[in-house]
């Protein structure tokens, strides 16, 4: 296993759990941000839970694509989101996000990569 590998993991589960559930859980932050955005309250809600949900696939081999394309999803919707809103400074940690996905997926050398 990839010391490089577990680390992005373990990064992403901090952000991503912290962030979906916030999300999930309704904090005034994340309600109005969506508001501000014009998204209706139910995508809050889904994208939240995309999120935990993906960065929780990205621990076991098997289902670690499916989850690294689905927190891709997550993090291009928000990337388009700055972007469509013309916030090139908020876009510095979506992107942040994706090269750390990028490093989670990375394969291992060797055939007992986790």
């Amino acid at each position: 296993m990839s010391y490089v590998s577990l680390a992005a993991r373990i990064l992403l589960l901090a952000l991503f759990i912290g962030a979906g559930a916030s999300r999930i859980v309704g904090t005034q932050q994340q309600v109005m941000e969506f508001a501000v955005y014009g998204y209706p309250d139910w995508i809050r809600i889904v994208s939240g839970t995309i999120q935990v949900a993906s960065v929780l696939l990205l621990w076991f081999r098997k289902t670690r694509l499916p989850g690294a394309v689905a927190a891709a999803m997550i993090i291009v919707g928000t990337m388009y989101t700055y972007w469509r809103f013309d916030d090139a400074k908020a876009l510095v940690h979506p992107a942040a996000w994706l090269v750390v996905l990028v490093l989670a997926i990375w394969p291992a050398s060797g055939n007992n990569s986790q």
